[in-house]
């Protein structure tokens, strides 16, 4: 008799602890959301995130706070999502860094693909190679011929970072070398431009629009033309059409994961407030104005294209001796 009341009250322990999780899901979200950012705030990554926080926030009538933590290689920002319970509360703005780059060049304590889901990729960033405004180089093929002759000094944000990446890239293919200098941020690698730091820097296309004045693209670091580039930068080639053959493609993206085991439920509720928040055509205006706008929904779809972004810069960074052993 007693085992038959103890495997009873098992039996309705367990009913009432499925019955609560199902409650929880169907009510989901009850309570505020947050999103953790890996990058400092006010940069391009901390504001599209805050616009994401104001969509999702607007379609699922909760708040959405954004918290950076910054630092360490970003593991401390993944680490803060995946210590958390798996129930949706905690949401990840995942870059290229964190869920590619990071975990191939060194042993982090996560793998991005089993680790996390991601639910969209809202945003791509493209490459450019810039001089200061008063640089004799005007041109491409000028660099070309300046590059050939002499190790350049060039201006990175941070070693294994995609500029950094494309100016190896860059180097492979022309059979150039150059003097890489760490400048920490984008921003001041373009300023290390005006202030005569440094000959080149690779920056984002976008970075024009803020620094149009004082820097002068000479070439887009992409094998192929992409709709925003005339936008961005009027004009300015790829290497793919100044040199047809040679290889610059880039994968630089972003977008939103939770953690896996997340009931689907609350990510099927995830993926519908993002379709409706981060399609309109204000949103897209938004971070058309800080890089691009490129929208990639679901899963399935997201998590095949970060594998693409994997299965690009794998090989790269193993040929440069960068790969995690």
């Amino acid at each position: 008799m007693t085992f038959f009341k103890t495997l009873m009250a098992a039996a309705v322990g367990s009913l009432v602890t499925f019955t609560t999780a199902a409650v929880a899901q169907d009510d989901y979200p009850n309570k505020p959301i947050t999103l953790v950012v890996s990058f400092p705030a006010g940069g391009n990554a901390d504001i599209i995130a805050r616009l994401n926080a104001e969509g999702l926030s607007r379609e699922l009538g909760v708040p959405v706070n954004v918290i950076n933590v910054p630092g360490g290689g970003m593991i401390p920002a993944v680490m803060n999502v995946l210590e958390k319970p798996a129930d949706g509360y905690t949401l990840f703005r995942w870059t290229t860094p964190s869920v590619v780059i990071g975990p191939l060049v060194r042993k982090a304590p996560y793998d991005p693909m089993a680790d996390m889901t991601p639910l969209f990729a809202d945003e791509t960033v493209a490459n450019a190679l810039y001089v200061s405004a008063d640089s004799e180089i005007e041109t491409f093929e000028q660099f070309f011929e300046v590059a050939k002759t002499k190790k350049m000094k060039m201006g990175v944000n941070n070693i294994g970072a995609p500029p950094h990446l494309s100016a190896v890239q860059l180097g492979q293919e022309f059979d150039l070398e150059f003097n890489n200098l760490v400048m920490k941020t984008v921003p001041a690698s373009l300023l290390g431009l005006v202030g005569g730091q440094v000959e080149v820097a690779v920056g984002q296309v976008g970075s024009f629009k803020t620094m149009g004045d004082e820097i002068r693209p000479l070439v887009i670091l992409d094998n192929d033309r992409k709709d925003f580039y005339e936008r961005d930068l009027p004009g300015v080639p790829t290497v793919g059409e100044v040199f047809p053959g040679k290889n610059a493609a880039t994968w630089i993206k972003g977008g939103i994961a939770v953690k896996a085991g997340t009931p689907q439920a609350v990510i099927d509720k995830l993926v519908a407030a993002s379709e409706a928040a981060f399609t309109t055509d204000e949103f897209i205006a938004q971070v058309n104005n800080l890089t691009a706008y490129s929208w990639v929904i679901g899963v399935e779809d997201t998590t095949a294209t970060i594998q693409e972004g994997i299965d690009l810069y794998k090989p790269f960074l193993d040929q440069l001796g960068l790969l995690a052993k």
